[in-house]
Parts: structure tokens; C-alpha cells; sequence
């Protein structure tokens, strides 16, 4: 398996992990106000990367990316994800507001990436992206609830801060930063933006409610994004956030094997679509940026 194989599976794994967050909050706290469970999940997650980059001697790596003014940026972004992300959800319905937020990213990430000189994405990104959107709209057709537009419009800042901080930290990854670094960087300055939402709720002062935070925090953020920022150094902003789409799925799917929710054939349908367009993407054999190649010269020569 070459190097950007192995990415490519990382960001999976982790996508299937992001995935898990919404079935945890079901069965574990279900009248969270979505705010606060953004808040404690950055804060516990953010404190789990700071931890593993200095239990593996990154200390000096951290101090050098909170010197850089762009993960000041990448950490607002951060913070401004998780918050428009909620806010477009509850205005615009869970349904809609995903639909918006993560069908935006891969495009604007492509494109900013493109701007920014982290290479064109290509037509194999261009095809599986278009498909992955296609299906993702099948698999919340079933699910519209639309209030007003205010919350479309949180919905594409949503997708919109993803894009920025995605493709920041790819830049910042090839720039000589260690991932984990830039990652534990810009979460734990996400988490002081976030940090008065956390204690707007007493919903995590119960037994329940620490095993969502552990988990949403640790599992579902500090793992997780271990595993994205694998992808940061060898995969394309626009690839990155495609093979992101893989949430939803995983989301989709533990909905209905754990909480007996019902999905339709549209559902089935859109399903099948977003995996076949992330084996598109995963195995079209992408062509990286000249940077990205040379980190995976590097890489294999490990």
C-alpha cells in the first residue's frame, strides 16, 4: 500500500468516526443543546491532541504553529464550524443544514486549495464530488425540514469554515509542521472561542453524559483527527473533504442498525452512491501537487 493509500484510508477511518457522533449523542444525551455538546466535544478533543503531540516530543512543534498568524485563523475556522454547523442544523432542519454544510466543503475546499496553488484537484475529483453530492442529497431526501433561509445561509458558512481550515492545514502540514501539531494548534484556539458555550448546560454532569464528552472528545475528535491529518501532508484539500462524505454515511447507517431508524430506497440509493464515488476518489490514482509528491517520495523513503 503506497503512501497516499494509506491516507486516503486514514481520513475514511476517520470520517466513520465523525460518524459515530450523532448515534452517541441518541443513545447518550438526547436533549443536549447542540452549542454545548460543540463546545465540550472541541474542548476534550482539543486537550487530547495537545497531550499526544507533547507525550511524543512535539512541544517545540506546537509553540512554532501557534506562532503562525494562519492557525490563528485555522483555529476561528475551526470554531466557526462546529458553531454554524448547529446553528444552521436547528434553523434549517439536521437534514438540509448536513446537506449544505458537506456538500459546500469539498467544492469551496477544492477551489480554495486551487487558488492557493495546492494543485488543481482534477476531473476524477470533479466526477466522484459531483457524485458523492448527488447521493448525499438522495440520503436526506427523505428528511426536509426547511424554516427559513437564514439557516442555509449558516449552513454554507459551515461548509465554508471546513474548506478554510482544511485547507490551511494542508498548507501548513507541506509548509514542515508536523499534522498533529497544526491540528492540536488550531482546536485547542477553537476551544477558547468556544469555550463560554461549554458551560451554558449541566447536561454532562451525569454518568451519561461523561461517556458522550469522553467519547465525542477523545474517540470522535482526537482520534479521528490524528487519522485526518495523515491526509493533510499527501491528499488535496477538495480530496480531503470528498472522502469526508463518508460521515454521513456512517452516520446513516448506525441510525438505522442501532437506533431501528428506517431508510428508504432513495436513502439505499444515495447511500451506494457516496461509497461509489469515494472509491472513485480513493482509487482513481488522483494526481497530487508537486508538493505533495515529494512528501510522498519522502514518506516511502522512511
Amino acid at each position: 500500500m503506497t503512501a497516499r493509500s494509506r491516507a486516503v484510508v486514514a481520513v475514511l477511518v476517520a470520517a466513520a468516526l465523525f460518524g459515530t457522533s450523532a448515534t452517541t449523542l441518541a443513545l447518550l444525551a438526547p436533549d443536549a443543546p447542540g452549542p454545548s455538546v460543540a463546545a465540550m466535544r472541541l474542548l476534550v478533543g482539543a486537550a487530547g491532541l495537545v497531550l499526544v503531540v507533547v507525550a511524543v516530543g512535539g512541544r517545540d512543534d506546537l509553540l512554532r504553529a501557534y506562532r503562525r498568524p494562519t492557525v490563528w485563523i485555522m483555529g476561528a475556522a475551526v470554531a466557526g464550524y462546529q458553531a454554524l454547523f448547529f446553528m444552521g442544523a436547528s434553523r434549517a432542519g439536521v437534514a438540509v443544514g448536513t446537506l449544505i454544510s458537506l456538500a459546500a466543503a469539498p467544492f469551496l475546499a477544492g477551489i480554495l486549495g486551487w487558488i492557493l496553488r495546492e494543485g488543481a484537484p482534477g476531473w476524477t475529483w470533479v466526477a466522484s464530488t459531483v457524485i458523492a453530492v448527488s447521493g448525499l442529497a438522495l440520503l436526506v431526501s427523505t428528511n426536509l425540514d426547511v424554516e427559513e433561509p437564514v439557516g442555509m445561509l449558516y449552513a454554507l458558512g459551515a461548509g465554508a469554515c471546513y474548506a478554510v481550515y482544511t485547507v490551511i492545514g494542508v498548507r501548513l502540514a507541506r509548509e514542515g509542521i508536523p499534522p498533529s501539531a497544526v491540528l492540536a494548534a488550531s482546536f485547542s484556539l477553537g476551544a477558547v472561542v468556544l469555550l463560554p458555550a461549554a458551560v451554558t448546560s449541566t447536561w454532562w454532569f451525569s454518568v451519561e453524559g461523561v461517556v458522550a464528552v469522553l467519547w465525542l472528545g477523545l474517540v470522535a475528535t482526537t482520534l479521528a483527527y490524528l487519522l485526518f491529518g495523515m491526509g493533510l501532508r499527501l491528499l488535496q484539500p477538495g480530496h480531503i473533504a470528498t472522502l469526508n462524505l463518508f460521515e454521513p454515511v456512517v452516520a446513516t447507517i448506525l441510525g438505522v442498525l442501532v437506533l431501528g431508524e428506517q431508510l428508504g430506497m432513495a436513502g439505499w440509493a444515495g447511500t451506494a452512491l457516496v461509497l461509489v464515488a469515494l472509491g472513485l476518489l480513493g482509487l482513481g490514482g488522483t494526481r497530487p501537487s508537486h508538493r505533495a509528491h515529494a512528501d510522498e517520495k519522502e514518506e516511502m523513503t522512511r
